[in-house]
Parts: structure tokens; sequence; C-alpha cells
């Protein structure tokens, strides 16, 4: 199938009756799912625009006869097409048309970059070629003619109908390389698409009932062996009566939470034969995919009812309604689960972040601290959060299976007991459940920390080894996949190797550092294309960080940092909210600035761990609170999917709390790690 709706030459375009491109595009848009299309261009109109443009164009420009015209390519990570496609011989137009936009207005410049940036970074054959995105308001004022002078790559030109042939032409004239091989229209409509979307980006695209080989890298291997072992150990533990528990493993960034809503989500299940759910306790990630979703789906039901499909207006709360079933909080879900002796409904459970269950007794000390807070309060037992979980399940007959979730070097708080409070929780009481693990998390390596499920193998139940159930490829940094060993030959103070491997990859993921805030802000704005998203992030101990305008204390609304345009102060665009490592376990941004603060710092033995009290620094010796914050670090050093800027103030002699001696270590070990200065 065709990746267009319609593909011609200029010529053949210009000498084809107008209803018969209609027509033609009427057809094909048949033969696609209108999940595609948010609004539906006027074709019509746009159809006359082009060709009065063109029969301008190949005036001045003979050669342009020869291009080629695309409409509505598709975009899947995205969840859209592009209007228009120009294939100009080397050169890529990518064309954004709002047929009754009578100014240029920030969303639709946003859109035209985001495809053109797509397009460069997950389109094989748009790979190194020139692309330019332009967004065509037919109805809009010119803008000047500098903008093609001044124009940076990437960046949106504007351009109303009148002008639209001259944008061309100049961009033509500026771009065109005489030397560059000639795209061949064919290969290029027909290539390869590997995206690598973010979580946001692949929850959206899976509740739109899109399939997980059109949002991920078809090369990477993992998401679709993944899904499709879960799913048959699923299908199996329904067809056998088994109770069943799946441990998936990985990298950090390669796909976990994806995989669970897939799972959640898969078509080869009866949607009446059993109910799932995904559940974290990592409130800001559900925060996040919660509104996320329900904006999506309530912009879904708008356009539904704006178009006659639906006679009742429908309500954002029924949007939130409808997601929050699909995905609920971990800890809201155990409270439940302990009022109530009945069986759950669900047949099928995915918990994220497995490995930060609570041990029994953080589990019973937070119970009792949350017990007036109770409307109704319920019996404390000292159980861990996995023993629990296990003991719910549990209560239905029949089969039942629990996907477990797991991350390595991901505890970052007192309390969270690591995946081996579920290997305990097996062997003592719930060893009739079948096991089935990959062998990561059996032996222990990189990927989970050197955690493994159980410390010495157990003889009393039934596990089954496969390798299709760790992930070893990371999803979310795609530039560079080696991104996770640079971050743990840091903070494994192996300068050397951190070194060797940021030169490898630092032509695709650049790494900088800074002892100027503004700087990096700065260098952070220049990164912004399309809906491309940026901010501050910092450990949630890093109290003097404040005289550098960085409050870690100050709070913030998730939904609203995440998700709002950068017209709006509370989103991370604006760069005055800083989110810690509980707002971004989970989540991730394109670009960031990881501000450090003296918590950790260097000595002459590797690093020196540090709280503060308010008054002056108090040095942490319990080595599971080192381990928390050092993984915070390796939190916050994994956020961003392109590159990062680190900030590491220069402190302040006339400060106690913050000398210079405190700092200028940390910046010189950077250095030392290859990361370059701006």
């Amino acid at each position: 199938m065709n990746q267009a709706y319609y593909n011609t030459s200029i010529d053949l375009f210009l000498n084809t009756k107008d209803e018969e491109i209609i027509g033609r595009l009427n057809l094909a848009g048949t033969k696609f799912s209108s999940q595609w299309t948010i609004t539906t261009t006027s074709w019509e109109s746009s159809i006359q625009i082009l060709k009065n443009c063109f029969q301008k164009l190949v005036i001045d420009l003979p050669l342009a006869n020869a291009w080629h015209i695309l409409f509505e390519y598709e975009i899947p990570r995205l969840l859209g097409r592009i209007d228009i496609v120009i294939i100009a011989e080397d050169l890529i137009f990518a064309i954004e048309f709002k047929y009754d936009r009578k100014s240029y207005e920030l969303a639709d410049i946003r859109q035209a970059e985001d495809y053109a940036i797509d397009l460069r970074d997950f389109h094989l054959a748009s790979r190194d070629k020139t692309i330019i995105p332009i967004l065509l308001a037919p109805l809009a004022n010119p803008e000047p003619k500098d903008q093609i002078r001044n124009h940076v790559p990437f960046l949106c030109l504007k351009t109303n109908a009148e002008n639209l042939h001259d944008i061309l032409n100049r961009a033509y004239i500026k771009y065109h390389d005489h030397l560059a091989e000639t795209i061949n229209v064919n290969e290029w409509e027909h290539s390869d698409y590997n995206p690598s979307p973010s979580i946001l980006q692949a929850a959206k695209a899976l509740f739109a009932n899109q399939k997980v080989e059109n949002i991920t890298k078809k090369g990477a291997k993992n998401l679709n062996e993944t899904i499709n072992a879960v799913v048959k150990i699923i299908n199996d533990a329904k067809e056998k009566g088994k109770k069943v528990i799946c441990f998936v493993t990985g990298v950090p960034g390669a796909g976990k939470t994806l995989v669970g809503l897939k799972v959640i989500h898969h078509e080869g299940f009866n949607i009446d034969d059993f109910k799932s759910a995904y559940f974290s306790g990592n409130g800001p990630l559900i925060k996040v995919l919660r509104e996320a979703l329900a904006r999506d789906h309530y912009e879904e039901q708008i356009t539904l009812y704006k178009n006659g499909k639906l006679t009742e207006r429908p309500r954002k709360e029924n949007s939130n309604s409808a997601i929050q079933a699909k995905i609920q909080n971990l800890h809201q879900f155990i409270k439940d689960g302990i009022r109530k002796v009945k069986p759950l409904t669900e047949r099928v459970v995915v918990f994220d972040e497995a490995q930060r269950c609570w041990n029994a007794k953080h589990f019973k000390n937070k119970a009792k601290q949350n017990r007036n807070r109770e409307t109704t309060p319920f019996l404390i037992e000292e159980k861990s959060e996995a023993e629990l979980l296990f003991e719910f399940l549990s209560r239905r007959e029949g089969w039942s299976v629990i996907i477990a979730l797991v991350g390595g070097g991901q505890e970052i708080n007192t309390g969270e007991g690591g995946i081996t409070e579920w290997g305990k929780a097996i062997r003592s009481k719930f060893n009739n459940w079948e096991v089935h693990i990959s062998n990561e998390l059996l032996i222990g390596d990189s990927s989970t920390a050197d955690q493994k499920l159980f410390e010495t193998y157990p003889n009393n139940v039934c596990i089954n080894e496969n390798s299709d159930l760790h992930l070893n490829v990371s999803e979310r940094t795609f530039r560079a996949s080696n991104l996770n060993a640079w971050v743990n030959a840091v903070l494994d103070n192996d300068e050397q190797s951190a070194s060797n491997i940021l030169s490898s990859m630092f032509s695709l993921y650049p790494v900088f550092i800074t002892r100027d805030i503004h700087k990096a802000k700065n260098w952070l704005r220049s990164q912004k294309r399309g809906t491309r998203r940026y901010g501050l992030i910092a450990s949630s101990g890093g109290l003097r960080l404040k005289p550098e305008g960085i409050y870690v204390k100050q709070d913030i609304d998730e939904a609203l940092w995440f998700l709002n345009d950068e017209n709006d102060i509370r989103s991370s665009y604006y760069l005055e909210f800083v989110a810690t490592e509980y707002e971004m376990q989970g989540l991730e941004l394109d670009w960031t600035c990881v501000c450090w603060d003296a918590d950790l710092r260097r000595s002459e033995s590797g690093w020196d761990f540090k709280s503060f009290n308010g008054k002056q620094w108090s040095p942490i010796n319990g080595l599971d609170e080192q381990r928390y914050l050092l993984n915070t670090y390796r939190v916050l050093l994994t956020r961003a999917r392109e590159g990062m800027v680190i900030f590491i103030p220069f402190g302040d002699k006339r400060d106690h709390t913050r000398p210079p001696e405190y700092y200028d270590p940390i910046f010189d070990y950077l250095k030392s790690c290859g990361v370059s200065e701006i």
C-alpha cells in the first residue's frame, strides 16, 4: 500500500483535472483509518493554490516540472499525515496546509517542524537530506523576504498562497546541491520508517488502536518479540488454568512501560473474556499518562460530535473516567484490595517498576502515617506490597497473570525493597505460581543493577527462563544506544571508559557542561524545534541550588509541566519550575539541563554523599541511602532523548553551604569523563 494518498510529478499534476485528483484522494482516504485525520484538509482549495503556484514556478524554474508532489503522507509516530510533500531533486519540502488560517499560528508552525524532524530522525530515505518545513496559510499576510536568507534548518518557513512559489524558488536556490544525488521518489515513499516514540506518544498511539510495529523501531530487537512472548504466556495460563508471574526486564528507556500498555490493549484478547489493567506506584507517571490520554480522548470525542457522529456534547470528566479504569495507581489499588475480600475483576495485571514495591516494614509505617487521613481505615499488617499483590490475585479461582516490569538501578526511595521482595514472597508463600523470567534477572547483571529475583535458586518453584523477556535496546535515547553505559561509567568512577563512550556518541547525542545557568537555558532554547520538549531537572536533595533560581522544593503540577505548551509559565518550556527524580522517573524530555548540587560531590576516593539539614551538609553513611542518591543521578542523567547540558554552580566562597571547593571537583571530574564545556 502506498504511504501517500496521491503521488505524481509536477508536470502531470498541472495537466490532470482537479476532479480526477480529488477523486483519487477520496478513494485513497477510504482505505486508511480515519484516526489519522483530526481535521480534514480542503483538497479543492489546496489543489487550486498549488496549481497556481507551480504554473508560476515552472516559468522561473523549468526543472520544477520534474519535481514530485505527494498528498497526505503518513507519519505513524505522530498519528498524522503531512498534508503535502514536495520532492525537489535532493530537497524535501514538508508543507502543512491550513486553508482557513489568516495568521501563522504557533501550533501550526510546530506541527510542520515536527513532521520535518520526524522524517530526519526516523525515515530511512530522508537521512542526511535537506528537509524544509513550510506552513501555508493562504489568507495570512506575507512574511518578510529575508526569512529565507536568515533561515535555520528545521525552523518553519511561513507563506501565504500568493508567495508560495517564491518561497519554494528561493529555498531551492539556497539549499539545492548540484552534486547531491536526486531522491528516488518511489523508494522515498516506501522507505522504512523506524520511529522511537516517547512514552506519551506510544501510549497515545496504543490507545488509538495503532499497532506497535508502526510506532517503534523495526530494527530494534525486543519490543514485538517481548510482547508476543508475554501474550503467549497469558494465553497458556488461560488455557491451562495456571497462576503465572512474568518478569520483563530492560535497560532504562528500553520500552518496558510500552510493553505493559500494549499487552493490556492487545488485539488478540477478547475484552469480554477477561479484564486487564496497568498499575504503577509512580504517581507522577500515572498523572501525566492519564491527563495526556484523557486530553486525546476528549479531542477525539469533540471531533466526532462536530462531525455529527455523537448527539451529545462530550465532557472532559467522562474522558477522565474512561482512562482511569485502565491506568491505576498501585498504592490506591493495594488499599482497595485490603479493604475488599472479594476477588479482583482483573485476570491480567501489569505492575510497572516492580522493583520499587515497598518492603513490609515500610508499608506498615506508611499505612500508620496515613491512617488518620483515611475515611475508611483498613487493617494494617506487616506485609510487603509484592506479597499483598500475590494475595489479591490468588483470591480468584482459576488462572491469573501478573506482569512485573523491572528496571535496574531505579530505586530512589527509602523502603523500596527491590526485586528480591518478589522473590521472597514467591519462595515463602506463593510457590504455586509459575515464574517466567529473563536470564538477566535470574543471575543479575548491569541492566538490573546486579539485582536478581532469588538470592539463591529455589527448588520449590517452577521457573521458565526466556530471553525474549529482556529488552536490551534503549528506545528513549534513539540517538545514542550507549548512553546508559556512559552514565554507569560516570557513576562507577570509570572516567576513562566514560570519556571513550561519550566521544563515540557525541556527534549524535551532545552532552555539554557549564557553570552558567543562563548559558544552559539559552542552549536548551536553541534546541527547540517542533514540539520537542526541554526542561530543568535536579536532585530533590539539591537544596543549595536555590541561589541560582532553582528551587527543588517548589511544587509543580506534573501534567501541566509535561504537557502544556511554551506559552504556559507552568510548563517545562518556561524554565521556571524544576522537576526532580520523583517527577522524572518513568518519563522523559527531548533535551534536559541536569542541575547538579553538592549532595553528590567528589572526594579523593570517589563519590561523597551528603544531605542538607537547613544549616549544613551532613554525611550519608548508610549504604542503601548512598545507593538511592546514586540512582537519583542515574535517573536524571538518562531522561533526555536527544541531548543534555549539565549545570554545575560556581558556588560562593562567602557562603559556607556552597563554597567553590564543593563544586569544582564535580566539574573537573565530569570534564575528565569527556563532557565538553559550552
